[in-house]
């Protein structure tokens, strides 16, 4: 079950990775809106890589480092539709 913790990890590492790579590419134009779904998933992803990795290497049993994951990923991702980017002036 590491193995599944460690590739969300990655996974989620790449994709925030090349989210912020497309998004810095595009900039905040009229299609800003395609990209909402993104956060949230990538927090997700991230979130239930580190939380099932810390909680499996800490010596939990299997089925409760899997329940430490999906809140910590369920929160991340509440989280990430709640805060909103800021960022300053918008770009023309």
């Amino acid at each position: 079950m590491r193995l599944v913790f460690a590739v969300s990890l990655v996974l989620g590492m790449f994709a925030l990775i090349g989210f912020v790579v497309l998004r810095g590419s595009r900039g905040r134009g009229s299609d800003g809106w395609q990209w909402a779904w993104a956060p949230p998933i990538v927090a997700a992803a991230v979130a239930f890589g580190m939380g099932g990795l810390s909680a499996s290497y800490a010596g939990w049993n299997l089925w409760l480092a899997t329940l430490a994951a999906l809140v910590a990923a369920v929160l991340a991702a509440w989280y990430a539709r709640t805060v909103d980017s800021g960022g300053g002036e918008e770009r023309d």
